[in-house]
């Protein structure tokens, strides 16, 4: 096939359309090919192209050729009544199958009103498996900005140290459209393992400070870092309950999705009567 264009169903997916029950057109006032009563125009071409304004003669020809092979092979088998094969049926309905049992499922499971999880829960939770949330590693709580100037970071420093919010401070920077032009990169309060940290002199300069303790200007990154340590999690210690709360949330969910998921094999256990024998030789 021609590179540069892809179509977006091939040959095979065609056919299993037409298997399945894909009702005829008529016959079009214009066409480029035609076998018996099935037609082909530029339209249905450009549908399968993904990019269907690059087509040129020798992609129509291309795609002409697979489809004149296509239809002359599927209408030969159609005579044949190898559409009504079991060979063929068989897949099919195993198909229509699992595609019913999934779309049960989304509608009963995934896709289902499930009762929101909530903070109490999540804290929960964490307090009962707490020994699945232990550090392998070091975990940093670090808020850092990059400056453009020396002058700046080291102006922003000195407000901080000198009792200013860091939050505030930085907000009237952002407000002042001149200064904030000077601001590269804003790093938000949160926990970071090293190799979350770009460049390292980042971590290297937060794990240096103490709890609370702010850095001096590191020229690193194109500017200048200004770096805020908060907290050290040592390795083997368990993770705050605010970095791994997504994690638990979703733990929780599955759960949730998983006892629905029996509730709904129960019900449906009542509804349909079952029988199995184990009088069977193998």
């Amino acid at each position: 096939m021609s590179s540069g264009w892809v179509l977006k169903l091939g040959m095979v997916s065609v056919i299993v359309l037409v298997l399945i029950g894909c009702e005829r057109e008529e016959e079009p006032g214009t066409y480029i090919a035609r076998v018996n009563d099935e037609y082909l125009t530029r339209e249905m071409i450009e549908e399968k192209i993904d990019h269907p304004h690059a087509i040129n003669d020798a992609m129509v020809q291309e795609y002409v050729n697979q489809w004149l092979t296509s239809e002359i092979l599927y209408q030969e088998a159609r005579r044949r009544g190898l559409d009504r094969d079991d060979r063929v049926l068989e897949p099919l309905r195993d198909v229509r199958r699992n595609l019913a049992i999934n779309a049960l499922l989304e509608d009963e499971i995934y896709d289902g009103i499930l009762p929101d999880v909530t903070d109490e829960q999540i804290e929960a939770y964490y307090e009962e498996h707490l020994d699945e949330f232990m550090t392998d590693e070091p975990l940093l709580e670090v808020s850092y900005i990059l400056f453009e100037q020396r002058n700046d970071a080291t102006s922003f420093r000195n407000s901080v140290i000198q009792g200013a919010d860091w939050d505030d401070t930085l907000e009237s920077i952002l407000n002042d459209e001149e200064r904030a032009e000077g601001v590269f990169e804003i790093g938000e309060r949160g926990y970071y393992h090293e190799s979350d940290l770009y460049p390292a002199e980042i971590w290297r300069a937060a794990r240096q400070l103490g709890m609370g303790g702010v850095s001096f200007p590191i020229a690193a990154g194109g500017g200048f870092y200004i770096v805020r340590h908060h907290q050290t999690i040592q390795s083997g210690n368990p993770y705050p309950l605010e970095y791994i709360s997504n994690e638990i949330r979703e733990r929780l969910v599955i759960e949730r999705r998983q006892d629905r998921y029996e509730e709904l094999l129960l019900e449906l256990r009542r509804r349909y009567p079952i029988d199995v024998s184990f009088d069977i030789e193998y």
